[in-house]
């Protein structure tokens, strides 16, 4: 039985390893603009019924703080999946279909 799940668990851990690699890649480049950011915190604030902080820090008119925090969101994505595929992988070595 364990040995027909043993070419799903390859391809699984394969595939989660792909979209690990592309998660890591993409956080390595997003960026979140002031613009952006204005829009979201202003949209939080509209929400909540509150007044709108809009303190930043602007590098190459890209906002630190929000970059900072979409970079770390994909960064968390990609250590996820890295760890499904490594999981699978592992799985997938124990299952011994000689």
């Amino acid at each position: 039985m364990l040995c027909s799940i043993f070419p799903y668990l390859t391809q699984a851990s394969a595939f989660f390893g792909i979209v690990s690699a592309g998660a890591w890649f993409y956080s390595s480049i997003v960026k979140v603009s002031r613009e952006q950011m204005v829009a979201q915190r202003t949209k939080q604030a509209l929400k909540k019924g509150e007044t709108p902080n809009l303190a930043g820090v602007s590098l190459d008119g890209n906002d630190v703080s929000a970059t900072l925090s979409a970079q770390s969101k994909w960064n968390a994505v990609g250590a996820i999946m890295a760890a499904l595929a490594v999981a699978l992988q592992s799985a997938s070595s124990l299952i011994n279909c000689g």
